[in-house]
């Protein structure tokens, strides 16, 4: 069997190429800076926080169109896991009923993101009915 030259480069190729995933840059920056930005001011203000007092670690963000659904853990000023207390949900996150992690629906209007929806410490899967409740594409939450 003969193979074509230009297919010996192909090992060399995939092999210097960073996998999907694995500390490859994001195509969307900006949009993720933004969306986690807006993010952090939303998951605040329901914690009744200052902004500077929590930040959200995106573990992964995803497109469709004019769509986003981003899902983040909850990390304090210092970068560490969330603690809530002082916040009205100490209680409940003491009793297991609390989750570090941050999830939100954001729709771009024009140049600027909007968000639709965000669920805070949630310990079930809050966003289940998120599609069609705003009519987003079912795609972003799989």
């Amino acid at each position: 069997m003969k193979f074509p030259v230009k297919w010996l480069a192909l090992p060399l190729v995939l092999s210097i190429m960073p996998a999907a995933g694995a500390g490859a840059p994001s195509v969307h920056k900006a949009d993720d800076d933004a969306i986690t930005a807006i993010a952090i001011q939303a998951a605040a203000q329901s914690l009744k926080l200052d902004a500077e007092q929590l930040k959200l670690a995106p573990e992964n963000i995803r497109y469709d169109g004019d769509w986003a659904f981003m899902q983040a853990r909850l990390r304090d000023a210092a970068d560490k896991r969330f603690d809530y207390a002082g916040t009205a949900l100490h209680k409940a996150a003491q009793a297991g009923a609390m989750s570090d992690l941050c999830v939100a629906l954001l729709r771009r209007d024009g140049q600027a993101w909007k968000l639709i929806d965000i669920a805070v410490g949630p310990s079930d899967v809050a966003w289940e009915d998120w599609a069609g409740r705003h009519h987003a594409p079912e795609g972003l939450f799989k």
